[in-house]
């Protein structure tokens, strides 16, 4: 495991929607009208070896995360899920013990939100449309959770503004959770890594910590395959990760 802790910062600046931001938010809806999931609910099983063995390892991960930086019990904390998808990752964290009316899902997608809407308790919350554009209180949460969003934005100062207006929705102590890219996928031309240098560039008050994590997939078929000690094997080794899983916590200042 590579763990890695920076601080920064201020961070300060705001963006204003214009029609670049406008045109990136529909081409992210292009992009994502290109990509063949098969049925949803097909795209969210996990029947496949290699996909239980990354379920289990990301999940084992985001727990020792949760439980190693909050302070809070999981039923009083408060999270929102940036393009959430189908809600799996919601429904996560109703399995671990969070509180239904504690939870929302914003999702670009109204295909996906409609499953979404189906499958969460009535108790959570639902922001369709841009997150960028959302008219949310600050310090709101206390977690804001974004799974592989932004290797799909491709504009530059989208990411930028995004990040802003998540940051500006933590409450002091609170953290986003990041889980995206940190390789180009040499057969899906729609989505863009993120180096851990960007990451900090996009949070850059923000006490992060990171780890490598997510073996790549036509290696975890094969593997998977042989049997779960080469998959285990072959998961320990940085170079072939192919995601960061970030910790990015809105440090409280002593008066």
């Amino acid at each position: 495991m590579n763990l890695y802790i920076t601080t920064s910062g201020d961070q300060t600046s705001t963006f204003q929607a214009d029609d670049n931001l406008i045109r990136e938010v529909q081409a992210i809806r292009a992009r994502y009208a290109r990509r063949r999931d098969g049925h949803p609910h097909a795209a969210r099983a996990i029947l496949a070896p290699e996909k239980v063995l990354r379920f289990q390892e990301r999940e084992r991960a985001i727990l020792k995360l949760i439980r190693s930086y909050t302070q809070k019990p999981l039923w009083e904390l408060k999270v929102l899920e940036i393009g959430c998808g189908y809600g799996g990752n919601l429904l996560q964290f109703l399995r671990w013990g969070c509180s239904p009316w504690n939870l929302a899902a914003n999702e670009l997608l109204e295909a996906r939100l409609d499953i979404a809407r189906q499958l969460l308790p009535a108790g959570v919350a639902i922001f369709p449309g841009d997150a960028s554009a959302l008219d949310i209180p600050p310090e709101s949460y206390d977690l804001v959770v974004q799974s592989t969003v932004f290797s799909s934005i491709l504009d530059k100062a989208f990411r930028k503004q995004l990040a802003q207006k998540m940051w500006s929705w933590l409450a002091p102590g609170g953290a986003v959770l990041w889980y995206d890219l940190r390789y180009n996928n040499p057969y899906n031309r729609d989505v863009r890594r993120i180096s851990l240098r960007e990451i900090r560039e996009l949070f850059p008050a923000a006490r992060i910590v990171s780890r490598s994590i997510t073996l790549a997939p036509p290696i975890a078929r094969i593997a998977a395959r042989v049997g779960t000690g080469i998959y285990m094997l072959l998961a320990s080794i940085p170079v072939l990760r192919t995601h960061w899983l970030c910790w990015l916590e809105k440090v409280t200042l002593p008066p």
